[in-house]
């Protein structure tokens, strides 16, 4: 059965497909209308968009190259028959995003509200575990650690965000994670001053992931046990700067990645992902 409502594109200029229109220009204001009163992101490719449909974004519409939409009829006839899938010849498509875009296929989600303070609150009180991002500016970082939050902490954890942190619906992050930013849930902690003290609070024992030499080894660490009535959140810092001091001071506890003498620190997503595997162990 064809999604019932295709509708052929020929205007790169048509202001209906607006909200993908230069797409490395940037992601800010993007869509922002009546019909998307908090903005909305655009999610490249299939397995991407995928994500978005099972997710709690609304999609606001497809636009597809002509050359593929035999082979992604099946991913079309899972959006809701109200959904605009807009078919366009692969020249068109090139010239509305503005470069040879070879996946061919894009949608747009709608942006929902922030969480208030308290239902902020209640997301992470709630959570079996929290992966604490203090300050991520980097998109390639912030993508791939929802990524490996995805399959390598506890089905339910939040990621906790510092208010300078960048924006995890910012279409590179989207990629990067493979759709997975669109999943995993995500608070932004305001203000960020007293963060650990809030997140002891909730049950939390807040562990920082440092290259300093002083800290708890990693593998000492994912040995000890935690008292029961106590949830682990794993806290991880820029590229450069780390964690600030204030967060290190007020961890519970500061871990490390043992590795060879004079050899700069991890990437943050692989630091992430081992101290994850470590501290949450998966499939366990």
């Amino acid at each position: 059965m064809a999604h019932p409502n295709l509708i052929a594109l020929n205007d790169p200029a048509d202001p209906r497909v607006r909200e993908y229109r230069a797409l490395k220009e940037g992601d800010l204001s993007r869509g922002i209308d009546a019909s998307a009163p908090f903005g909305s992101f655009v999610c490249e490719g299939a397995l991407v968009a995928e994500h978005l449909l099972a997710s709690p974004f609304p999609c606001r519409s497809f636009l597809i190259a002509e050359s593929k939409l035999e082979s992604q009829r099946r991913l079309l006839e899972q959006a809701p028959a109200q959904t605009p899938v807009y078919v366009a010849p692969d020249a068109v498509l090139h010239e509305v995003v503005g470069f040879k875009f070879h996946r061919g296929l894009l949608a747009a989600g709608a942006r929902t509200p922030p969480p208030s303070p308290e239902e902020a609150r209640k997301r992470i009180a709630a959570a079996p575990a929290l992966v604490v991002l203090e300050d991520l500016t980097n998109l390639d970082n912030m993508g791939g650690l929802f990524r490996c939050v995805s399959a390598l902490a506890p089905e339910g954890t939040v990621i906790v965000l510092s208010p300078q942190s960048v924006d995890p619906l910012y279409r590179k992050a989207i990629r990067v994670s493979m759709g997975h930013s669109l999943r995993i849930p995500y608070v932004t902690l305001s203000p960020w001053e007293d963060a650990p003290t809030r997140l002891r609070r909730e049950g939390f024992e807040v562990i920082a992931l440092t290259p300093d030499s002083g800290a708890e080894k990693l593998t000492d660490a994912s040995s000890r046990s935690v008292p029961q009535q106590r949830k682990l959140a794993l806290a991880l810092g820029s590229e450069g700067p780390g964690l600030s001091p204030m967060l290190l001071a007020q961890a519970d506890r500061r871990v490390r990645i043992a590795q060879r003498p004079g050899v700069d620190s991890l990437n943050v997503m692989v630091a992430g992902a081992i101290a994850m595997s470590a501290l949450f162990r998966p499939g366990v």
